[in-house]
């Protein structure tokens, strides 16, 4: 059995130019509350989750009160990043690191009966680009919030994805099993 512990105290704060402004793109309004880097994390690839762990303060309900979103992401460190293509959201390290939202989107999820449904969900997405597969991994906390601007429509659900610019380790698509599941 393999434990993984971290230091919750162990954190350094990264003082970034933009923390606290906002940035306006695809019908809502994003901004950097928070942005930390776990000390000595160095997380292997092997115990890396599958995706970036989330939680949201709040469902929207179509008024204009800011969503906290609160994402723990693991990015490359044993890799040089190069600069991201989609600049439009946060800029979390410099051109390096950017919290970009691709605004609503329909996505398949399994439902209790083993079928599908089709729910409304926002797109955000944590990048970084990168040239090779990563096999240590540092552990970032992430606390943004966001806004629905003037007649953007609410959604079900929200997406966060960490994600490799390079289309060869990481396209960002919804994957469904080869054969369907069992019924229950």
């Amino acid at each position: 059995m393999i434990f993984f512990i971290v230091n919750l105290v162990r954190l350094t704060k990264l003082n970034y130019k933009n923390m606290g402004n906002p940035v306006s793109t695809n019908g809502v309004t994003l901004t950097l509350v928070d942005f930390k880097k776990f000390n000595n994390a160095n997380i292997d690839a092997q115990y890396r989750a599958t995706g970036p762990l989330v939680n949201i303060s709040g469902a929207e309900g179509g008024s204009a009160t800011p969503y906290t979103v609160t994402v723990l992401a693991y990015i490359p460190s044993n890799q040089q990043l190069k600069p991201v293509d989609n600049t439009s959201g946060l800029s979390l390290q410099g051109n390096q690191i950017y919290l970009n939202y691709y605004g609503a989107t329909n996505m398949q999820i399994l439902n209790k009966q083993g079928g599908w449904d089709t729910v409304s969900c926002r797109d955000f997405r944590v990048e970084f680009n990168c040239n090779e597969q990563a096999s240590q991994y540092d552990l970032y906390y992430i606390q943004f919030t966001y806004q629905l601007d003037s007649g953007t429509p609410s959604v079900d659900a929200i997406c966060v994805r960490d994600q490799d610019d390079d289309p060869e380790t990481d396209r960002g698509t919804v994957t469904r099993p080869s054969t369907p599941p069992p019924t229950l």
